[in-house]
């Protein structure tokens, strides 16, 4: 299995584009896929993610061309006409979460369909959408117990009320998308609503696609109501760029010294974890935000903060290794979601960094971190994108050589990682284990 490499580097300089949002790309092709006719995706993410979503589209009859930067796809609408009744959506969650609902929009609903995911996905709690989905409609069956794929679907999606716990955002993301299709209205309440920025984000699409909601948000739930029999237009939009995956390069420019530039952000994008700069900012970084770009001039003194990553669980990695250049304690709080992504990231953070010599403290919801030291050494990556791609950066200001497991595990959102960090004269590489 491959690794990747790096070596201590005082310096990164240079300007860098970041891949384009893999929650928005993804967003894009689902809704493309329930509107009749064409739409169009400029500068949409190549990624094993976005494989997964275009070729669970495709088995839902969408046809798609792909010229330069420009994806078109053309889909009749509803109801969907899936081409095969056995669907496999890899380890991409926002896939797999997104899909359910939309097989109760099928033209031949009564004919159960199959449906697996990957290993990693399996793992992964879906028991609060299962039972959403059964209420709403859906007569779902697991091939090995009531909870877990491979799963056997069929019937309409309804509509209706129901009740949902809100641990993972795209549980209910799923949901808003599909439910305007349904046959009958629908009131849907979500406990303590995790990820809030996802779920904004869909919004966001619901509100350009003229689609009508109404939601209520309270102390501890929020309710929204969902008008069935609506339909989706055909659409033409361009994808920013991630700033998950900008925040990498943002974390580590603002840890070494030297100036990077960072484009193709679009600040007034519905993405959480933009609240990464001004994280940085109240620590001590010098970031300037421009409107076409980013600036960070590394290297000034970071100091520990307490940071709520409720709504920025895919930066809890970035942000430990952060924490492991500040000084005092940083605090990472109110994350328990964190867990239970590709692999439990606040257990594989503190493993790794703790192998690095980090002082780090592993807590229920998230963790505790003092400036620290970091010995370069060989860590495991659990197959996990962002453990992969944060652990690299901690090697940055490693002494020595550090070795990270998995490094195949970038293709999932960011295949371009190691050879962009290169291009900022980071000391990194691919190699042969």
């Amino acid at each position: 299995m491959p690794l990747i490499r790096i070596e201590k580097t005082l310096s990164l300089q240079g300007t860098v584009t970041p891949p384009s949002s893999k929650s928005q790309s993804i967003r894009g092709l689902v809704f493309a896929l329930l509107a009749n006719g064409e739409s169009q995706l400029f500068n949409c993410l190549t990624s094993e993610d976005l494989s997964d979503a275009l070729r669970v589209c495709r088995a839902l009859g969408a046809t798609v061309h792909v010229t330069g930067n420009q994806l078109t796809l053309h889909s009749t609408g509803l109801p969907l006409t899936n081409t095969t009744n056995e669907l496999y959506s890899g380890n991409s969650g926002i896939t797999t979460c997104f899909l359910l609902p939309l097989l109760g929009l099928r033209q031949n609903h009564a004919t159960p369909i199959n449906v697996d995911c990957g290993n990693q996905m399996r793992d992964r709690l879906i028991d609060p959408l299962l039972i959403a989905l059964r209420t709403l409609g859906l007569n779902i069956h697991s091939k090995e117990n009531n909870h877990a794929f491979p799963l056997m679907i069929s019937g309409s999606l309804q509509g209706g009320i129901a009740t949902i716990d809100g641990l993972n955002s795209q549980y209910i993301s799923a949901l808003l998308i599909a439910l305007p299709c349904a046959d009958k209205d629908s009131v849907i309440t979500v406990h303590h609503l995790h990820e809030r920025p996802y779920v904004e984000m869909t919004l966001a699409w619901l509100n350009l696609q003229k689609i009508r909601y109404q939601h209520q948000r309270y102390c501890q739930y929020d309710v929204f109501h969902i008008p069935g029999r609506q339909t989706y237009p055909t659409f033409t939009i361009n994808i920013g760029g991630d700033f998950s995956s900008a925040s990498y390069f943002i974390a580590a420019a603002a840890l070494c010294r030297g100036t990077v530039t960072v484009l193709g952000l679009d600040f007034n994008d519905a993405q959480g974890d933009k609240r990464l700069i001004p994280l940085l900012q109240t620590m001590g970084a010098d970031i300037t935000v421009e409107a076409t770009r980013l600036i960070i001039r590394g290297g000034k003194i970071l100091t520990g903060i307490v940071i709520d990553a409720n709504d920025i669980p895919d930066l809890v990695p970035t942000l430990a290794v952060v924490g492991c250049y500040a000084t005092g304690k940083t605090i990472i709080t109110h994350a328990p979601q964190a867990r239970f992504k590709e692999t439990d990231r606040i257990h594989s953070m503190c493993e790794g960094l703790s192998r690095l010599g980090a002082k780090i403290d592993e807590q229920p919801d998230g963790m505790i971190i003092c400036q620290s030291t970091l010995q370069g050494t060989r860590v495991k990556g659990y197959n996990d994108h962002r453990t992969v791609m944060a652990l690299s950066v901690a090697g940055l200001l490693a002494t020595g050589v550090t070795l990270i497991e998995d490094a195949q595990a970038i293709m999932k959102t960011f295949p371009d990682f190691v050879t962009l960090m290169q291009s900022l004269s980071a000391k990194m590489a691919i190699i042969d284990d």
